[in-house]
């Protein structure tokens, strides 16, 4: 027994678009699986705009300017 993959194409009324061409006088066992919906390309790394190309951070990004005290924010 060998293996042939064969990917299938159906039109908006489930029939094939295209017949696969088989071995003469052969007998042919078909599973079929459904694919899923290709899924839609990855998008692209966002960049920064070009006007910000020159641009320096000086100091601590990630600490915050106020002190937690001071946010107002009550425990519950």
């Amino acid at each position: 027994m060998q293996a042939h993959r064969a990917l299938l194409e159906t039109d908006e009324q489930g029939k094939l678009k295209e017949m696969p061409v088989l071995p003469p006088r052969a007998r042919v066992e078909a599973i079929f699986l459904v694919l899923e919906e290709p899924s839609p390309p990855p998008t692209p790394m966002r960049r920064p705009p070009a006007e910000l190309s020159g641009l320096q951070i000086l100091g601590d990004v990630v600490t915050p300017a106020i002190d937690e005290p001071d946010w107002g924010v009550s425990d519950a």
